[in-house]
């Protein structure tokens, strides 16, 4: 899960980076997709492998959820400064 998170970094970085100096704001759904597809599915493999267990199992997984959605939100919202950044740094040079 970890090279998927660091793919998932690297790409929205770039995208962000590359799109805000295009000025092209349809790109956000890209990583809305891309991060909420990551949070369902890294919960789902982790229920699959928990099974029908004790409840301290599912405290784990839903702490384990709401971590992944944090870093979710806190990389969208990176992308989003990113975005914000480029764009008006293209702006200025006259892109």
């Amino acid at each position: 899960m970890r090279a998927v998170e660091r793919l998932l970094i690297t790409a929205n970085i770039l995208g962000c980076l590359i799109e805000g100096a295009r000025h092209d704001a349809t790109w956000f759904l890209v990583p809305l997709a891309a991060f909420g597809l990551y949070v369902v599915l890294a919960d789902r493999a982790l229920r699959r492998r928990i099974g029908p267990r004790a409840w301290p199992s599912e405290g784990f997984a839903r702490f384990t959820f709401n971590t992944n959605l944090y870093f979710a939100a806190r990389h969208i919202v990176l992308g989003a400064l990113l975005f914000a950044l480029s764009g008006t740094l293209a702006g200025l040079v006259g892109l």
